[in-house]
Parts: structure tokens; sequence; C-alpha cells
């Protein structure tokens, strides 16, 4: 056992027993929390990890109409409390999780008796604090100080802050670096919040590299939070959206939504954490049989193509055909997928149409298709596009699930896309209608992926029908305005993917499409200009796309690409019609943030393995260990890696496939392209 270890146990042993400490430690000893109230009382909490302070003494408090409950309070007691026990996700990373803690809640009165509680557990991969209000009846949120004091200046990788939007380009630079010339440059700066501020989960690495990512968790009757960052104090402060002064309105007594910090001694840490799911209340549904991880085919990227429209009468065919869809239902048949996403085939399509979410066009005969899709496996996944009309959409909700669950069609995505008239998409208002959603389509056993949505909270454990969202600049990017930059892939993992589900849409093998003005064909050389790194292509190899599979994690996953441009390539294909979207482990093998991200992950239905890795604009080679699998077995691996030729902005196709024995003590030197990547099937 490593001394540090050692010293953190015997200190657990000294301090921890006690039920009137202010301090608690995580099961194994590495995370300390201490509770303060100072002469003000004002309350703080402090936190380390293996000895090292990581965030300095930090205010807490809340701002409710009865008064602000940061200041002139006393401490009243702190009484401590730890679980240890296991519980079987719907589906995820892990097919058990163990949810292990030790907490302590501190009880604080005002001057004028109120009573404020809060919660801190402290988990091996992180710290959750909330605020519980006591009384009865009803009172007004106003304002929330949690704030997280960095102890030095860190390494960040973050999005600008946001009340409405989520889908901005990562930056890279010291928490210092956040400012709003910085915020500019992340993204589209009539979005961004007038003071810098980033959207959570945010990623930070200290000077002797432990990892962190302060997210929220149980998100409910509340508004999402961004963080405000104040570079005097190089401070944190949690920020609700809100459109009045009232940040919400609750009944007492009420429990806010956990604050949440991610802590581990590498990058790979906040990928394996489950701290988000813990936080979360169990599954509500007694049945959920229903509910059907799969991979799934579009009738999506054509439009992004422009080689058709959502919309009849448009510029090109109209997508959503009851011929065009069948044709997407034989190749989702013939290669074994479960689903086919429809987009573009109900009435409304065009800026400042009403949608019907009840009348497909004249074109999509959905009664036809439901029964087609029946007869060979295969499920329609409807589309409720909103243009920001939630109101519209509200006042459809139910009747559009009655229907979708009259017809047989078991999954919808929604979409958000434009200003919401009177509301941001954080708000409270917009939590409660996103919530509704999932709790609605659930009485009729309809899987939901939410487009445009509030940053995921970890309610798919308590709403397992909550199965994707996006939430980022997702693989769509690559066909329209800016494009993703070259880094972008290998952060989402440590960042958007440690919120939960991501659905990004990959696998598109025709990475040279025809609607870039610049385009070359698969296999002929194509360089850009140096000061750029993203044109309106996929900037990536055809492995890349392949790894993509593992490394983000959705128990959806779609298989982005024409149906046709997966002809060319049908060995490659063979490793998405394979790899699974359910799993049984997962195990971050060699990562850094913004770089490259290696991540291996055990099939929940079967002994194999599954390895995806990707890396940014730097061509680079691994040492891929193979320790997690059983010892003394002997396995196949066949493994998909870039051509010597390869590279992301240079014959981004060419590609190798080939077949090693590997076991628990081999180790593999596997070289990635710039942009590239490699996929592994093991069995």
């Amino acid at each position: 056992m490593k001394l540090r270890n050692i010293i953190a146990i015997l200190l657990l042993f000294a301090v921890g027993c006690s039920q009137s400490e202010p301090v608690i430690y995580s099961p194994d000893g590495r995370l300390r929390a201490e509770f303060l109230v100072d002469e003000a009382g004002s309350p703080y909490y402090t936190l380390s990890f293996d000895g090292m302070e990581i965030l300095r003494p930090s205010e807490l408090g809340i701002t409710t109409t009865a008064g602000e409950l940061n200041r002139d309070l006393s401490l009243v007691s702190v009484k401590h409390s730890k679980l240890d026990s296991t519980w079987e996700p719907v589906w995820g990373q892990y097919a058990t999780i163990r949810d292990n803690y030790n907490a302590m809640r501190a009880t604080l009165s005002s001057t004028n008796g109120e009573v404020l509680h809060i919660d801190l557990r402290l988990y091996n991969d992180g710290l959750a604090l909330r605020y519980t209000l006591e009384g009865e009846g009803e009172i007004d949120i106003l304002d929330e100080q949690t704030k997280f004091a960095a102890a030095e200046d860190y390494e960040a990788h973050w999005i600008a802050g946001s009340y409405d939007d989520d889908e901005y380009a990562y930056m890279h630079t010291p928490l210092s670096g956040i400012t709003l010339d910085a915020m500019a440059l992340s993204g589209n700066t009539s979005r961004q919040l007038p003071y810098p501020a980033v959207n959570t989960p945010v990623a930070m690495v200290t000077s002797n590299g432990t990892h962190i990512a302060i997210h929220e968790a149980a998100l409910w009757e509340y508004p999402a939070m961004s963080l405000k960052y104040d570079a005097e104090s190089n401070s944190f402060t949690s920020d609700l959206a809100a459109v009045g002064e009232v940040k919400s309105h609750v009944t007492l007594p009420f429990s806010t939504p956990w604050r949440t910090v991610i802590v581990g001694d590498r990058a790979g840490a906040l990928i394996e954490s489950t701290l988000t799911l813990n936080l979360n209340d169990p599954c509500r549904l007694e049945d959920t049989s229903w509910i059907r991880p799969m991979k799934y085919v579009g009738v999506w990227w054509e439009m992004h193509l422009k080689n058709s429209t959502w919309d009849m009468g448009g510029s090109a065919p109209h997508c959503a055909t009851t011929e065009n869809v069948k044709r997407y239902i034989d190749f989702a048949a013939e290669a074994g997928f479960e689903g086919v996403l429809v987009e573009g085939w109900n009435i409304g399509w065009g800026w400042g149409e009403r949608f019907d979410y009840c009348q497909p066009y004249p074109d999509f005969d959905i009664d036809e298709i439901v029964a087609y899709g029946r007869e060979r496996g295969v499920m329609l996944i409807g589309h409720h596009e909103t243009y920001a009309n939630v109101v519209n959409y509200e006042e459809q909700m139910e009747a559009s699930y009655d229907y979708y669950e009259a017809k047989g069609v078991g999954a919808v995505k929604t979409g958000y896309v434009g200003r919401i008239p009177n509301r941001y998409h954080n708000s409270r208002e917009m939590v409660d209608h996103y919530n509704r959603t999932v709790v609605e389509a659930a009485k009729r056993h309809i899987t939901v992926d939410i487009h445009e949505p509030v940053h995921s909270t970890g309610i798919c454990r308590t709403y397992p029908n909550l199965v994707s969202a996006e939430g980022m600049r997702g693989q769509e990017w690559q066909a329209w305005n800016s494009g993703n930059c070259i880094d972008h892939n290998p952060t989402l993992p440590f960042t958007r993917n440690v919120a939960g589900a991501m659905d990004f849409t990959p696998g598109i093998f025709d990475v040279r499409y025809h609607n870039s003005i610049n385009r070359a064909a698969a296999n002929e050389e194509y360089k850009v200009d140096e000061k750029h790194d993203y044109r309106f292509f996929v900037n990536s190899t055809l492995t890349h796309q392949l790894a993509q599979y593992v490394v983000f994690y959705s128990p959806i996953q779609m298989v982005a690409d024409l149906p046709e441009n997966y002809k060319a390539y049908p060995e490659a294909f063979t490793f998405i019609r394979n790899v699974p979207v359910d799993w049984a482990d997962t195990r971050a093998l060699d990562c850094k943030i913004g770089d490259y991200a290696v991540v291996a992950r055990r099939d929940k239905h079967s002994d194999r393995w599954y390895v995806g890795g990707i890396t940014d604009g730097t061509a680079r080679e691994l040492s891929v260990a193979f320790d997690f699998l059983d010892k003394d077995r002997c396995y196949r691996a066949t493994i998909y890696r870039d051509g010597e030729r390869a590279g992301w902005d240079s014959y981004p196709t060419d590609h190798v496939i080939e077949q090693v024995e590997v076991s628990h003590d081999t180790v593999l030197n596997i070289a990635m392209a710039a942009g590239g990547g490699f996929a592994i099937e093991i069995e």
C-alpha cells in the first residue's frame, strides 16, 4: 500500500468516527472535506486529495425571499453517516455500480430562526454537496453562493458560459485565461454570458496531475448551473439561469441539485466516475424491459449534405418519403441494427410554421412504415423538432406521445433549435419541460433522446428511458458552420460525456463528401492552410470514426453515414455491426485531455472486449496494455488501425485490418495518424 494511502487511512481512523467533527474522508481516505463557519457566520468548505489542497475555503449559501442564508448563521449540529451498497443500471458503462460514501450534514440556523441543512458526501471519485431548506409552504430562491476556489491556476478545458447553448468549441487555457475574449473564440458571442463564465462540466488539471471536473447532479425543479469565473480570487461561483429575479419557486422542504467535484489521479478517472449517477434517485419505473439499447440509422445525414430537405417543396427532394424510409429499414435489417430515425416526416418544417406532431406529410405513410419495419425487426424512431416553440410542443405533448404509442413508435428524438421566447434553455421552466418529456414518454413506453437540451445530470438512473442527449457540437457540425476543431473529439470524453450519455452520431465513412468547395477524392492527398484545422468535411480518419463507438458513451449510437457509403469498406463496417452499446465494465487506459483517449469496454452480454483510441491533430504511437483481460486465457484481437499514408487531411480512409493473439500480459504499440485512431474487437 502506498504511504500516502496509509497516512490518509490513519487520519480517517483518528477523526472520521467523530459525530461532531466537521470533517469527512472518502472511503479510501484519499479525499478530505472540511466544513467551517467563520466569524461572520458564513459557511465554507475545503477539499484536498492525497494531502494536497484542491479547493481553498469556498463560500456556501443560498438566498431566498426569507433572507440571505450565507452569513450570520450559527452551526447547530454536524451529523455523520455512510453508505456502501450496489445497484444495477438498466443500461450503462457498468453492469453493477457501487454506491459508497461518507457523509455529514451541517445544520445551521439564521438570526430569524430559518433552518438550513448543508449535506456533503465524499465518494472515492469526488465530492457532492447540496442545500436543504426546512419549513412548510412555498418560497422563492433568488440566488446561490456556492463557490469553487481553486488552489492554483489550474489547466482548464472549458466552453463559454451560456444560459442557452452548449454547442461551443472547447478552449484549453489556464483558469486565468477564462476571459470574455477567450469566450468569444469559444463560440457564438450572441449567446454567451456578458462576464467570464463557463458551462459545466468543466475539467481541470493541477500541477501535480490531479484531474478535476465540476458539474451537478439530480437537476429537478431548479435552473441549470453555469459557473461565473473571478480572476482576482481564482474561483468559480454558481450562476443560475433565469429571466427575472426569481431563480426557482419551490415547495418546502426542498433540496437543491447536488454540486459535484469529480476527482482522480489521472484523466481516465473522469471517464470512469459514477458519482453523477449515484447522486440520483433509484429507478422509478417498475418495468424497464421495453427500454432497448441499440444502434440505429437515420434519415438525417443526407439533409446535412443537402442531398434532400426536411420539408416538402424544398430545393431538393423530400427526405421522409415512404419509399426512402423503407430503403433505410432494409439497410438496418441487413446490418442487424434495430432502429431507423426519420426527421422531416411531419407537417410544419419551415421557419415560422407551426409543427403538427400527429400529422405526417402526404408522402409519409407511418402505418405502412411501422408495419414494414416490424416485419424486419426494425423500430421507427420518431422526431419532434420544435424550432424553440415550446408552448406549441407543450400543448401537443401528451397527444403526440399518445399518437406514437398507438402507432407503435417506441422512441422519440426531440429538438429545440433557436431562442425560446421568455425562457432560457437552462431556466427552471425549461428544466421542468425537459423532465416532463421524459416522464410523459415513460408512461407510454417511449424512450427519449433530447437535442439542444439542458445538460445531463444523471436523471437517467431515475428514468432510464432518457437514453441519450446532445448538448455539445456533435458530428453534424462537420457538415456546416465552422466545423469542429481537431482537438474537439479527444476533449469530449472528459467534459460533455462526463455528464452522461452523449448522442454524437458517429460512423461517417465518406469523410470527403461533396458539398465542400475544396473536396478531394477519398484517397487523394489533401492539404489545408496550416492556420486552419477544420473545413466543411469530417476532420478524422476512418478508423477514428470506428473508435468513437467505444470512446464516446451512449446506449444508443447512430450509424450516421448514408447506407451506400458503407459498401466501399465492408470489412471496416464489420466493426460497427459488431460493437455493442451496453457495457459490463469500462476502463480508461491511456488519456490526455484534448490530445488522445484510449478506452476499453466489456460487452454486457458476452465476454468480448472492445478498445477504441482517438487522437487530435498530432500523430502518435501509444503502448496499449491488455492487463484488463482475464489471466491464463488467450484472446484473438481484430485491430482496425490507420494505414501508413493516413491522416485527417491526407488519405483519411487508408486503414489496415489485422488479427493478433493477445493475453493479460500483452502490450502492443499502435500508431495513430493525425486525426486518427484505432478500434479493436477482442474475443
